[in-house]
């Protein structure tokens, strides 16, 4: 990882409240949660906020629902918003159905946004360079996940 990668993900990871809510604007999501028709109610756990502390809690080393949740509390605690409880049921909840629609497209989003900033001095020899990195994710071993993501041929059961 890039010296100025790992600077930005220091930042963002040990940063109080919720640093995302700078980096994917409020509108950005509405705009692609109406695209994709999600139903949701207006509460504290919307897919606002959830989604800008999911994001901070996959960078974050504690990457626990508690520490999660306390961002969110730090976040609240600079409105006159009520402060929620430190249980993190309200939170893992909505977090879990949170679409993958959503995080595609706002990913997408995201791309399509900084490549819309990006100017010639920043390309080299005037051209875009595409990388691979062969970064990986974790998620549980459920039967669900296996049917949508099976394994390696080459990995055992």
């Amino acid at each position: 990882m890039t010296l100025r990668v790992q600077i930005l993900k220091e930042k963002y990871s040990q940063s109080l409240g919720l640093p995302f809510k700078e980096l994917l604007p409020e509108t950005a999501i509405k705009q692609v949660i109406s695209e994709l028709k999600i139903k949701y109610k207006k509460r504290l756990f919307d897919p606002l906020i959830t989604l800008w502390a999911f994001l901070s809690q996959v960078l974050d080393t504690d990457k626990t629902c508690h520490n999660a949740v306390s961002k969110i509390i730090a976040h609240l605690a600079e409105s006159e918003v009520e402060i929620p409880s430190t249980d993190t049921s309200a939170y893992c909840q909505p977090r879990a159905r949170l679409p993958e629609k959503l995080l595609e497209k706002l990913f997408n989003f995201s791309a399509q946004s900084l490549e819309e900033k990006v100017t010639t001095e920043y390309l080299w020899c005037g051209r875009n360079v595409k990388i691979i990195d062969g970064s990986t994710v974790s998620m549980p071993d459920t039967v669900e996940n296996q049917k949508e993501y099976p394994q390696p041929s080459t990995q055992k059961e």
